[in-house]
């Protein structure tokens, strides 16, 4: 008896990548959810307030942001101004 098996590259490769996609838009969804909790509750609020905030969001997501985007997103914020994460589409 004999068996033989044959792999498939690209056909992996095309499954990875749509499972990665899968994970990275439900993040973003996520994200968005959490960023429209926080425009409820910091809308006119002080830009010094709502920065902690903002990068604990990004701490648990092991995400960076810099100073000045933080405050620009902060006053995005406070401003009542909607912000939507929108990802990237992946492509090995």
């Amino acid at each position: 008896m004999s068996s033989s098996f044959k792999f498939d590259k690209n056909a992996f490769m095309r499954e990875v990548q749509r499972e990665a996609q899968k994970g990275i838009d439900q993040m973003a969804r996520e994200q968005n959810r959490e960023l429209e909790r926080m425009s409820a509750t910091y809308t006119g609020r002080p830009i010094e307030e709502i920065k902690p905030a903002l990068q604990r969001l990004f701490a648990r997501y092991d995400g960076k942001i810099t100073d000045p985007e933080l405050t620009e997103w902060a006053q995005l914020i406070s401003d009542g101004t909607k912000i939507t994460l929108k990802p990237d589409r992946i492509r090995f």
